[in-house]
């Protein structure tokens, strides 16, 4: 994943998020409340969370069989839910 900044496009690329696997499906990302983490599910049913600033991937874990395509924060706290695909979960 690259992050742009649409103000200066002419700059290229602002920062690159390493390891998403993502050829053809659509798959959201989030950002926490505070901006400084990004998080997104990959083609390879893999959950990644990088730091923003950084770059610098922080966490990664295959915890399911079907690809993430959602992924959410909460409005408090450090808590975030994942979606898998075709499967709907309500708080």
């Amino acid at each position: 994943m690259r992050l742009y900044d649409l103000r200066l496009l002419q700059r290229g690329v602002v920062q690159c998020y390493e390891g998403h696997v993502n050829s053809h499906t659509r798959i959201q990302i989030g950002v926490d409340p505070s901006e400084r983490f990004v998080m997104s599910g990959g083609e390879d049913c893999k959950l990644r969370l990088w730091s923003i600033k950084s770059g610098e991937l922080l966490f990664e874990d295959k915890f399911s069989d079907s690809v993430i395509f959602i992924v959410c924060y909460k409005t408090y706290g450090h808590s975030f839910k994942a979606e898998e695909e075709n499967q709907y979960k309500r708080d």
